[in-house]
């Protein structure tokens, strides 16, 4: 049985593109999940991985069942090829989640059909009542979690958005969950070791956006606006700023000019989804920010806007060890996503 990954068979997780029957995977943690009766499955994928260097190329990972550990991750390097996802020793009634490991920024990658050995259609697993979406950037991505301070450059093998702060607190409440995030990215400015902003690429103009750069990769010149009833979330968790830093420097002009652009940011994202409540964080990459977020927090309340709430994270320590330029580490990210599942449980009531 040969079908495609549209919505009548699959459940689709996170924001995709669908063009010419492929289905495009472009941010962390995209992908579809689906039962099959059978004993093997494969995929046939499109990627720009053999555009990419080694340390950007596309990476898949496959759950059998209610794994919480992937049964394997897949490096896809090829144009076109087709992926073993699992074979079992007899036919039975299996669930399968593919889930895209590697980020937005890096190789592009989009499921052309899936293969089975059985005569049945796949049946699309059934959403969640609980719905989350968290905007940020490296640190949301999983950007290094894998890695080690000071041992080696970045490479997407080591990026694991499933173990990072953002899926650990989707998964302990039970939620669904879409990821926008971008390494590097900011609100007024992305890292930059200038003194001058680093603005070619922010999140307020890629947010309104399926997937702004996979359709420039794929020759769009229009890309798709995002349409917000494809997933309602109850709460959106913003966690931006970190790179916004490395421009503001403490500068109190700059501050001010930074405070201003994330308290429109943060009215285009309730104007979008006027449902949800934002929960915005930030801090364990550095807290330079931190009062002047809390401050537009303050500042929107004041303003009628009472489902915004603030929270700091913990700086990391050290001691929990440190990933690839500084990012968290997996003991980090499980410090982040208890105290965030805290906070929600306080937010939301769940």
């Amino acid at each position: 049985m040969r079908f495609s990954a549209e919505e009548a068979f699959v459940k689709v997780n996170g924001r995709s593109r669908v063009r010419d029957g492929i289905r495009y995977l472009g941010y962390s943690c995209s992908g579809i999940e689906f039962y099959f009766e059978g004993s093997r499955i494969e995929a046939e994928i499109w990627s720009n991985s053999p555009d990419m260097d080694e340390s950007n190329k596309a990476w898949l990972a496959v759950f059998v069942d209610d794994e919480t550990v992937p049964s394997k991750r897949i490096k896809v390097d090829k144009r076109e090829g087709c992926y073993l996802l699992y074979e079992g020793s007899t036919a039975r009634r299996t669930k399968i989640s593919l889930v895209k490991y590697s980020e937005a920024s890096a190789a592009k990658l989009g499921i052309r059909a899936i293969i089975t050995d059985s005569e049945h259609m796949p049946e699309p697993v059934l959403a969640r009542e609980r719905k989350i979406e968290f905007i940020g950037d490296s640190i949301t991505c999983g950007y290094g979690a894998e890695g080690k301070l000071l041992e080696g450059d970045f490479t997407t093998a080591e990026e694991n958005p499933w173990e990072a702060y953002a899926a650990k607190t989707a998964r302990a409440l039970g939620a669904d969950f879409n990821l926008v995030s971008w390494s590097g990215i900011g609100i007024i400015s992305s890292y930059t070791e200038e003194d001058r902003p680093n603005d070619g690429w922010l999140m307020p103009s890629l947010y309104k956006y399926t997937d702004k750069a996979m359709d420039l990769t794929l020759g769009n010149k229009k890309p798709e606006l995002w349409d917000s009833r494809h997933f309602v979330p109850d709460l959106i968790v913003i966690n931006l700023g970190t790179n916004d830093h490395s421009y503001v420097k403490n500068i109190p002009e700059r501050a001010e000019v930074f405070g201003k652009s994330y308290n429109a940011f943060v009215r285009q994202v309730y104007q979008a989804n006027p449902s949800a409540k934002i929960l915005c964080t930030l801090g364990v990459m550095g807290q330079d920010l931190c009062p002047e977020i809390k401050r537009q927090v303050e500042l929107l309340n004041e303003d009628g806007l009472k489902d915004i709430y603030y929270m700091q994270f913990d700086l990391q320590d050290e001691k929990d060890g440190i990933g690839t330029h500084w990012h968290p580490s997996l003991v980090t990210y499980s410090k982040m996503a208890a105290r965030l599942e805290e906070k929600i449980r306080e937010i939301m009531n769940w």
